[in-house]
């Protein structure tokens, strides 16, 4: 496998407080790769940088061969980099069908064959068909997660980041979420993804990151980090 997005010496600080202090980081074409740590590690603000909500105070984060630390938000999305907030966010007022028509409107062009070209494959795809006329202000909170899916969908990512996608979910939901994650390599996306839930990242990555106060403190295959020593002191411990 190749990188496909390559981070180096990143550091971002809030007044203070080091958020990220130095990390070293690699996504490969076609993997499903997990970030986990303690609150406050720096994931989510990870995050943040990779996708131009927040700039660097040092470091670079390349793309596909190309720097894309100084790009604004939404042409960090329009380079094929879709995110999914902690927070599921939608227009409440309109329907699931609307939102995923909009988020359609403004996808981003590409020559790669793209296997969703219209609102109702996207919503067949995640499931949602049956509540697509349904208020997004009023769906259950998983099918609000799925609409939140279908809307990263929508832009024709190569790359989706997922903060907590299980989150609040409950485990019929989160198996559902986990088959529909699995499926994004096959269709030419990678995925990075945050989660408190070791279950889920475990049936979903090969590869796990662990952060801690800013810093990486492992980076290997999922079963390896689990047992290291390191990670189990600073932030797994008696939960595993």
């Amino acid at each position: 496998m190749n990188a496909i997005l390559e981070i180096k010496g990143l550091k971002k600080q809030f007044g203070g407080v080091a958020a990220l202090s130095g990390i070293d980081l690699s996504i490969e074409e076609g993997e499903i790769l997990g970030i986990v740590g303690p609150n406050g590690s720096g994931k989510t603000t990870l995050f943040n940088v990779i996708t131009g909500v927040h700039k660097p105070t040092e470091g670079h984060v390349s793309w596909r061969g190309r720097d894309i630390t100084s790009l604004a938000a939404h042409e960090v999305s329009g380079a094929g980099i879709g995110y999914t907030f902690q927070q599921a966010m939608a227009f409440p007022g309109l329907s699931v069908r609307e939102n995923v028509q909009i988020a359609c409107e403004h996808a981003r062009r590409t020559s790669r064959p793209y296997p969703w070209t219209t609102p109702s494959a996207l919503l067949d795809f995640v499931g949602l068909t049956a509540l697509s006329n349904e208020q997004a202000g009023i769906l259950p909170f998983g099918s609000l997660r799925l609409l939140g899916i279908a809307l990263a969908l929508a832009t024709r990512p190569s790359l989706i980041l997922l903060d907590e996608p299980a989150a609040g979910l409950n485990d019929r939901e989160t198996a559902t979420l986990v088959g529909l994650v699995k499926q994004f390599p096959g269709y030419g996306i990678s995925v990075c993804v945050i989660d408190h839930d070791m279950k889920l990242m475990q049936m979903l990555c090969k590869r796990l990151v662990v952060l801690d106060f800013g810093s990486k403190i492992a980076d290997g295959p999922t079963q390896a980090v689990l047992t290291d020593p390191k990670v189990l002191e600073v932030y797994l411990g008696g939960a595993l």
